[in-house]
């Protein structure tokens, strides 16, 4: 009988919460299932009952499903992997804040997804004895996932903390994920060549917005849009080598890149951008679904930035609503030093996802034996299912010889995310990596393309792997999402001038900075023994 359903939708908040009181090589692999149970002889063991509590990652196929514990891709998983799953939702939206009332909570699943167990959410519970070293149970129970997971993953400071392995990773096959996207139709009626650095990015964008390229005589277009808190839209504080999220080891310091006197220039860019109009004046408090309805529903954005692995998705979605559309994904812009800059800091070895099993767990036995079977070699039907989804409904297998039926529509986009994606745990990601699955999709040139931009560029960020610093966990005001957004919203938007940039920086010091760089450069120093 399956366990009864449960959605757990945390509201976001601020909960201030005090939380009470990890590998060698094997060369075996195993295609067992999850389950430890005991069964008579000829009979097949129990399902392994585990509770897990996931991101909705914003997809709109798992946020709008009435019964997700009932949805058919998660139940085909289940029955192949000899499990019987009970999944709570935990929202995208203010992620952070609801993972943090999760622990506060004290009820946590058998199996975590967090996103990292050095951030600053999961970190405490990590120091608490909250989570549970994985070590041991991986040498016993997971041969596949030491086999097939890189040593750099396992070593990451999102998994693994003072030797002790504390999370499961997801793959990642791609380390620049985000590139930028503009509207080629636009570009074409324009008579435009794709922009390469920052001023000619600002005529694109000002073309976009004087030059009606949807045709319908109004002047409705949006030239770029990006999230609140910058989301989507760092491309110009990466021409300008100061991406307000990462690191610069400079004059013997690890510092922030929002205090560094680049910034100066970033800011008075963003301020033309919105003074223009050229960025939609509502990006500092965009939801995920005010902006998709902007681009997808309304189409009217010109320029926005997300996933290099999925400009084909895009234009499905762009197009269900304006059929004329077409897509292009180009190079960020260059800035002064003409270098690539990029939307995001490069990443690790390590994927959006890493899986954790709190110390109360019952079964973390079979909770390893189930991630493991995710890499399990020889299993076709369950590499054919993460790749193809339903045998039958999403693909026939003729002989060996299999048709796919390509998403060409938004359903279809939401259907595939799901058994690709979502309920793909961990294991490798096919999808993005199989060159014929690639060059069979309708679209596949624009993968390739935007896979080839994302190879060339991305922001280096010395601060990689930084832990959850003591002065940081103490005053989260310091962070980039705290004084300095503060700050730059204000600047932006014409309540601050930019030359208070500097008092800006020494007030940041002087509330707990100077002793934020002082343990950032010491963790540098001794990850790099200098």
């Amino acid at each position: 009988m399956k366990m009864k359903k449960t959605l757990l939708v945390l509201m976001s908040g601020v909960l201030a919460a005090t939380l009470a009181a990890c590998g060698n090589k094997e060369d075996s692999t195993t295609n067992g299932n999850a389950s430890t149970s005991t069964a008579p002889s000829g009979s097949p063991a129990a399902p392994a009952k585990i509770k897990v509590a996931l991101s909705t990652g914003g997809l709109a196929y798992v946020e709008g499903s009435p019964d997700i514990n009932n949805d058919k891709y998660l139940k085909k998983m289940e029955e192949m992997a000899n499990v019987d799953l009970n999944l709570s939702l935990i929202q995208h939206q203010n992620y952070a804040q609801n993972m943090t009332l999760l622990f506060a909570g004290g009820e946590l699943p058998d199996l975590l997804q967090t996103q990292g167990i050095n951030k600053p959410e999961v970190a405490p519970a990590v120091d608490a004895g909250v989570l549970m070293p994985l070590n041991e149970l991986l040498d016993k129970y997971g041969p596949n996932l030491k086999k097939y997971i890189s040593q750099d993953a396992w070593n990451d400071p999102k998994v693994s903390k003072d030797g002790k392995i504390y999370g499961i990773p997801q793959e990642n096959p791609i380390r620049n994920s985000t590139v930028t996207y503009m509207r080629k139709d636009w570009l074409d009626k324009l008579g435009l060549q794709a922009p390469k650095t920052v001023d000619e990015y600002i005529n694109v964008l000002t073309a976009f917005r004087d030059k009606d390229p949807n045709g319908n005589g109004k002047q409705d277009e949006i030239p770029f849009s990006a999230r609140a808190k910058f989301s989507f839209g760092f491309q110009f504080f990466a021409s300008y080598d100061v991406h307000p999220q990462a690191w610069k080891f400079e004059n013997n310091q690890l510092v922030p890149n929002f205090i560094r006197p680049g910034m100066i220039d970033a800011l008075k860019v963003y301020k033309r951008l919105y003074d223009e109009k050229l960025i939609d004046n509502e990006f500092l408090v965009n939801q995920g679904k005010d902006w998709d309805a902007k681009i997808k529903g309304a189409g009217t954005v010109g320029m926005w930035a997300h996933s290099a692995a999925a400009p084909d998705s895009w234009l499905i979605q762009v197009q269900a609503n304006t059929p004329g559309a077409q897509i292009v994904n180009i190079p960020s812009p260059v800035g002064p030093s003409g270098k690539p800059g990029g939307v995001y800091a490069l990443d690790s070895a390590v994927g959006d996802f890493v899986w954790t099993i709190p110390k109360n767990t019952k079964n973390p036995e079979a909770i390893i034996k189930f991630l493991d079977w995710y890499y399990a070699a020889g299993d076709k039907a369950k590499d054919d299912f993460f790749l193809y989804g339903i045998k039958g409904e999403n693909y026939t297998d003729d002989g060996g010889k299999i048709k796919y039926n390509y998403p060409t529509t938004n359903e279809g986009v939401g259907n595939q995310a799901m058994f690709q994606e979502w309920i793909h745990f961990v294991g490798p990601k096919n999808h993005l990596t199989n060159a014929e699955f690639l060059k069979g999709k309708p679209n596949g040139d624009l993968i390739v393309k935007s896979l080839e931009i994302a190879s060339k560029e991305g922001v280096i960020d010395e601060g990689y792997g930084l832990p959850a610093l003591p002065t940081l966990q103490a005053r989260p005001e310091l962070k980039f999402d705290g004084l300095w957004l503060e700050f730059a919203a204000k600047v932006i938007t014409g309540k601050e001038s930019v030359d208070k940039f500097n008092d800006f920086v020494a007030d940041w010091k002087k509330r707990g900075g100077d002793q934020v760089i002082k343990e950032a450069t010491e963790w540098y120093n001794t990850k790099n023994k200098k």
